[in-house]
């Protein structure tokens, strides 16, 4: 199951995820993540825990501003914001 940080006032972004089955955590929770979702007004990256991330490939930040929540889940799964073609 793939964990997901996602910004506290994100509620719509929250429940999908957390029906489609991830584990939705805060930005404060301890342990690794695999996708950090904000949107671009966010400034507190200071308190999010960077000590722990999914095997060597780190944590996929995604800005949610003017995305669908497909395409937010797309990112989650495929770790790409687009296709190439």
């Amino acid at each position: 199951m793939k964990r997901i940080a996602v910004q506290e006032n994100l509620y719509e972004i929250k429940e999908f995820l957390k029906a489609k089955g991830y584990d939705v955590v805060g930005f404060d929770d301890r342990g690794y993540i695999n996708a950090i979702i904000y949107t671009d007004d966010y400034d507190g990256f200071r308190n999010i825990n960077n000590d722990y991330t999914d095997g060597n490939f780190g944590a996929i930040l995604i800005n949610a501003k003017n995305k669908t929540i497909d395409e937010i889940e797309y990112i989650i799964e495929t770790r790409r914001y687009s296709s190439l073609f």
